[in-house]
């Protein structure tokens, strides 16, 4: 088995079902292992179904951190997500385990393992509103890793670079090894519209009734992540199955191109097919063997 060093992480990124969490989990089981979710929506702890959680099935005992950090509509940042990332990372490794990040918010896997400082500055409503372009022309490395369409993030890192605490780059204290799954395009269209159609069911319709009864707006609801808007309007009957399916299947195919755009930008990735043999797996980023990006 290959010696890693005491403060070594793992990342594993890539677009949205792509089998992330599955090669993690090979690679936790190969090197004694932890996750780490850096899965914004993940992160929620109201929901399961809607945000695809991994279940205890897929994880096979691994110990999987951060997946319930944040309540719904409650602010959360890229800040606050290094906080608690870098107090578990030290936990893992206390143990004596190996941490494996995964996830595709990229921001809070580059901010993290890039060693940026997000200033842990306080929220202040009166700063938060501008748009993407404006983050572009005062803060671009940070435009450049963020989803612009999302206006929450755009607004808290507009906090951010008007206080003049916007991330810089510091070095972090651990040696990291970024994976990235590669996965053809048409086997992940297949995987993305399986998953919407899979998603259409009872579970969904009744954690969204639970949310519902639990005083969770509707407004709320339909912001958790794709497939909540479209689960809200099937529930109330305004749509059916199969178009609700239709409609999650083209929103998250959008989303996962928009990933896999950005992840051709990030530097240091190891591209890697999402079944390769775990310790060979590691081996290859260890060795910084050059491979292409598709």
């Amino acid at each position: 088995m290959i010696e890693l060093d005491r403060r070594s992480v793992v990342a594993i990124m890539g677009p949205t079902a792509s089998g992330k969490t599955a090669l993690a989990v090979q690679l936790a089981l190969a090197f004694g292992g932890e996750l780490l979710n850096a899965d914004s929506r993940q992160a929620i702890a109201d929901v399961r179904v809607g945000v695809c959680k991994p279940a205890a099935a897929e994880l096979l005992g691994v110990p999987c951190h951060g997946l319930d950090w944040r309540r719904i509509g409650e602010p959360y940042s890229a800040a606050e997500f290094a906080v608690r990332a870098r107090r578990a990372l030290d936990e893992i490794w206390s143990r004596g385990k190996l941490p494996i990040v995964v996830g595709g918010t990229g921001l809070y896997v580059r901010g993290l393992l890039g060693g940026f400082d997000f200033g842990e500055l306080p929220s202040s409503p009166a700063w938060r509103s501008g748009s993407p372009d404006e983050l572009s022309r005062i803060a671009p490395e940070v435009a450049s890793a963020l989803d612009l369409r999302n206006p929450r993030r755009v607004a808290r890192a507009l906090e951010l670079a008007r206080a003049g605490r916007q991330p810089a780059t510091r070095k972090p204290q651990w040696a990291a090894m970024r994976l990235a799954v590669q996965i053809e395009r048409s086997e992940l269209r297949e995987r993305i519209e399986a998953r919407a159609q899979a998603l259409i069911g009872a579970p969904l319709a009744e954690e969204i009734t639970r949310l519902r009864a639990q005083g969770v707006s509707d407004e709320l609801i339909r912001g958790i992540a794709i497939g909540y808007r479209e689960g809200l309007a099937w529930v109330d009957g305004h749509i059916s199955a199969v178009e609700a399916a239709s409609a999650i299947s083209g929103r998250t195919w959008r989303y996962a191109r928009s990933q896999l755009t950005w992840l051709r930008s990030e530097p240091d990735l190891t591209w890697v097919g999402s079944f390769e043999d775990a310790e060979q797996l590691v081996s290859l980023v260890w060795h910084r063997d050059p491979v292409t990006a598709p």
